[in-house]
């Protein structure tokens, strides 16, 4: 566990060194919701729990809808994409509906391993890595265990929910207008 806990900490730390970026990414979901735009957010595997923190948890976005294939995006949207995959098929279909709309998209996932395939990540206008590659305690038969993806992109879902409330009550949005 201190293994973990000492790598964790590591990634963790590295968000910390994405501040500007991740400060760029809060004014595209602020500009959204302050327009009349939408927030989507799309997410898969493990990374699903961030769906439900930003959706229905005590520190949710306002005006976030759940984005998935199909889903009628718009030059004033932005759209959130978590994936532990960057070469994610069904991520990729969804990214590329939004930007085909001229919607920003805001993506995290983790450094995948190589596959064949055209990664959705290129297609964002800020991606942020988790910066796992693989598991983050050795094993005494040489694998690695303890891949926290849900981790490190709830940090980033902090990060950006942060600087996007602080956004939002900056320019007095009105909160009690939001269904």
């Amino acid at each position: 566990m201190k293994i973990f806990q000492t790598q964790l900490q590591g990634l963790l730390n590295q968000i910390d060194n994405n501040e500007a970026e991740l400060e760029d990414a809060a004014r595209l979901v602020a500009q959204s919701i302050i327009s009349d735009g939408d927030v989507w957010i799309y997410a898969e595997d493990e990374m699903i729990g961030v769906v439900a923190q930003a959706m229905h948890g005590s520190d949710s976005l306002p005006n976030l809808s759940l984005g998935e294939q199909g889903a009628l995006f718009d030059s004033m949207d932005t759209l959130l994409v978590f994936s532990p995959h960057k070469l994610s098929k069904d991520a990729l279909n969804v990214v590329l509906s939004a930007k085909e709309e001229g919607a920003n998209i805001v993506g995290v996932s983790s450094e995948s391993t190589p596959h064949e395939g055209e990664a959705w990540t290129d297609h964002c206008t800020l991606h942020f890595s988790t910066g796992i590659k693989n598991g983050l305690v050795p094993t005494e038969s040489g694998n690695r265990i303890g891949m926290p993806h849900l981790i490190v992109a709830l940090h980033y879902y902090y990060g950006l929910y942060f600087s996007v409330m602080e956004m939002l009550e900056e320019n007095e949005f009105d909160f009690d207008a939001v269904d």
